[in-house]
């Protein structure tokens, strides 16, 4: 607390006159030009140099040496850049493609309403493209996680029945004709003799039911282990000996992604009746749905469908 003492000492007159001579000192400031306030006008700062335009042909090798601004590595980190970008690119647009096949496939080949299916392979996600109504779907495999595999199917609406064995043993151990449709993603080179697969699928299926393969190929671009990878790919022969099982009604397969992660992709119709070789196969609605796919995938196949229409 200031004392009564200091207070009565403290000059209030003289305080009160050095105030007011402040005050008249600072409003005398305030009405001085702009040039006389701060002093002499600072000039303004040089304007940099134009830079003559760049020929054509220079590129930016030329312009880092020519310069020095750039450090060495700078080009190189650069390159590695653009074509890392380029990479993610391809390969998104890879996986796009595939996955619209892999939908398209199991939406247009898998019967509507009340579908029993065993899949090999494949992820979580070929679960929301099943039909409505599919009653359940039996999935197998020897890295396959079940609670995964069921919570995708509650959030699907589709139920699953996860059984982690090896493909072979799933396959077999199915009663005969239960499957309204079989689907092998990338499980074709998992049985050494490709006949006793397929005699194995014809057992299971039901009289009128699909068989379904997404398979990845051997034999792609140099980018393909960049791509997808090559694990479990096969050679075209394999695909062709279930083309030439003589069990079928109607069969066929193609190639998407051809030239870069190329993928045999393609169904089988076990026939309705006892005795193969009946003439459904020529109006078969499962030969109309693939074509339609397989040209909706290639943009060659899709302009011409266009101009056509």
């Amino acid at each position: 607390m200031v004392s009564a003492a200091l207070v009565q000492s403290f000059p209030g007159p003289a305080l009160t006159v050095r105030r007011e001579q402040a005050t008249a000192a600072c409003t005398k400031h305030s009405t001085l030009p702009l040039q006389q306030r701060g002093g002499p006008r600072r000039r303004r700062a040089a304007a940099a140099p134009r830079v003559a335009a760049l020929p054509a042909a220079a590129t930016l090798a030329d312009v880092a040496l020519a310069t020095g601004d750039l450090q060495p590595w700078v080009l190189p980190a650069v390159g590695a850049g653009v074509a890392l970008a380029g990479l993610a690119a391809l390969r998104l647009s890879a996986y796009s493609q595939l996955e619209y096949v892999t939908a398209a496939m199991l939406a247009r080949h898998v019967r509507p309403g009340g579908a029993r299916v065993l899949q090999l392979g494949g992820s979580t996600r070929d679960l929301f493209y099943y039909p409505a109504g599919t009653v359940q779907v039996t999935v197998g495999g020897p890295d396959i996680q079940a609670g995964l595999w069921e919570q995708a199917g509650m959030q699907a609406k589709v139920p699953v029945v996860a059984v982690k064995q090896e493909a072979q043993r799933v396959l077999s151990t199915q009663a005969g004709s239960v499957a309204d449709a079989i689907v092998l993603v990338n499980q074709l080179g998992q049985w050494a003799d490709p006949q006793q697969l397929l005699s194995q699928v014809y057992r299971v299926l039901k009289p009128g039911g699909t068989f379904i393969f997404i398979q990845r190929l051997a034999g792609g671009s140099p980018l393909q282990p960049l791509l997808g990878g090559t694990a479990g790919a096969v050679d075209a022969a394999v695909v062709e000996a279930v083309q030439g099982y003589s069990g079928w009604d109607f069969v066929q397969w193609d190639t998407a992604l051809e030239g870069t992660d190329p993928h045999a992709v393609g169904v089988a119709v076990k026939p309705l009746a006892a005795a193969a070789g009946s003439s459904a196969a020529a109006g078969s609605v499962d030969k109309v749905a693939f074509e339609q796919i397989m040209r909706r995938n290639s943009r060659g196949r899709k302009q011409q469908q266009t101009q056509q229409q």
